[in-house]
């Protein structure tokens, strides 16, 4: 009233992140929180708006940002005449740079970084691009992050700025408590209906969670009008998602980090048994059965106490396992095989190469299809009862590599055929070749120490 009153103007109100008091109270806990605490935090927040409702003969126009849907919190019901924009074609492009900005209003920033770096502007808007481009809200245009954008031409560096700038401990734990793997959400379809209501964050499905957070993005699906697919938008977020998954199965950020490292070099270098031992050496470093106390849910240590007073104090060293069973076991059952190949690929889209998981060829399917740089690599896993059975297993998977590696586009990929064992529940055994020569093999791995650094 005061500011209408000192310059005849009515007032523009920008809120951002207006459901910041409402995302800080719920606990990514099995997505327990206090609901009475919330409760009566939306209702401060819905006095709030009702005010400015109430002013409404001295506002010109109010907008809000958030990351959760205003129709579902509750906080907005006297304050009806808000218009939801997020996926309207025509406001595709207003949240975030576009191509054709990014070029002319950076110009001088990227010629700059290009001889920094010492390559051509193309090269450079090509790296640029594949790191930090790909939001979009209707599944049609393509926008970049602005922070992440800006980020790079402060540093000179590409980084994953998308991590160091939102909950990093928030999204991880998200993971923990549902289960997820990085590799079961791109490809997803979705409605129109999804895109514009995903529901509450505190009660929708993973994928909801994830599309609103920004970690998952729309891509138009041009098979079907008013459908999209769920992706991740760039290399910056893909990697940050997997590393958070990798960290679930060994908290060792060191050697999240260490592994990451090696993969680049190794993918650089065409070092199939450096991949592969890296593979390796992140399987070893899984722990199965977490039974330390402090790595329990609230839930867990709960029927912990309650069936220990049942059984009179006792209670049996299985049911402890069970209760404490950690994020890898609930996986593995989960994903059975397939679980191996969520590893490999999370460790390698850490690591910035693109993967095609499942690619179909004339010849057969291909388990994964991974390109880094100039160089195209054929996976295929397979599996193994044991050690023993390791050889044999390897040189079945190298067979349907031939098959399907040779009918890539690409000229002399390479072709790795690993055997994952049961009961070792690592590598024993895997063979590589390129255009018919040896890239490095391995019959059998001696197991008579998991956790030993083994000489390739």
């Amino acid at each position: 009233m005061k500011v209408h009153s000192l310059y005849g103007n009515k007032v523009a109100i920008l809120i951002d992140e207006y459901d910041s008091p409402v995302l800080s109270l719920v606990q990514r806990n099995e997505h327990t929180y206090d609901e009475i605490l919330l409760s009566q935090t939306r209702l401060v927040m819905q006095d709030f708006y009702t005010q400015i409702k109430r002013a409404d003969e001295h506002i010109h126009s109010v907008f809000i940002t958030g990351v959760t849907k205003f129709s579902k919190t509750s906080v907005f019901s006297q304050f009806n005449t808000l218009f939801d924009i997020s996926i309207l074609p025509h406001f595709g492009s207003f949240m975030g740079f576009t191509q054709k900005e990014l070029e002319e209003n950076f110009d001088f920033h990227i010629n700059k970084i290009s001889k920094k770096l010492q390559i051509t502007r193309k090269e450079l808007l090509i790296n640029i691009r594949n790191f930090y481009d790909g939001f979009s809200f209707n599944g049609i245009t393509r926008l970049y992050n602005p922070l992440s954008v800006l980020s790079l031409f402060a540093s000179g560096q590409f980084i994953n700025y998308w991590m160091k700038s939102g909950s990093k401990t928030l999204i991880r734990q998200f993971l923990l408590d549902k289960g997820l793997t990085a590799d079961q959400f791109p490809g997803m379809v979705v409605d129109l209906d999804f895109a514009a209501n995903p529901g509450k964050i505190d009660a929708t499905p993973p994928e909801g969670f994830l599309y609103q957070s920004g970690y998952l993005t729309l891509r138009h699906n041009h098979k079907k009008d008013n459908f999209f697919t769920l992706d991740y938008p760039n290399l910056d977020v893909r990697s940050s998602i997997s590393s958070l998954f990798l960290e679930n199965l060994n908290p060792s950020w060191a050697t999240i980090r260490n592994s990451r490292l090696k993969l680049i070099k190794h993918l650089k270098t065409c070092n199939a048994t450096g991949i592969v031992q890296v593979f390796w050496k992140l399987l070893a470093g899984i722990s199965y059965q977490d039974q330390s106390t402090a790595s329990r849910t609230t839930k867990a240590k709960k029927l912990d106490s309650d069936i220990r007073e049942d059984a009179g104090g006792k209670l049996p060293e299985i049911a402890v396992r069970k209760l404490s069973e950690s994020f890898a076991e609930r996986i593995h059952k989960e994903k059975g095989d397939s679980f191996y190949r969520s590893i490999l690929q999370a460790a390698l889209w850490m690591a910035g190469a693109a993967v095609t998981p499942e690619k179909d060829e004339n010849r057969g399917s291909l388990n994964l299809e991974v390109t880094f740089g100039d160089f195209t690599y054929a996976f295929e896993l397979n599996m193994a009862t044991n050690a023993k059975g390791g050889e044999k297993a390897a040189r079945s998977g190298m067979v349907q590599a031939r098959g399907t590696g040779y009918g890539l586009p690409s000229d002399n990929p390479i072709l790795v055929s690993i055997a994952i064992g049961r009961k070792e529940k690592n590598v024993v055994a895997f063979f590589s070749e390129r255009d018919g020569q040896d890239m490095g093999s391995l019959a059998m791995v001696p197991w008579n120490n998991p956790h030993v650094d083994i000489k390739w």
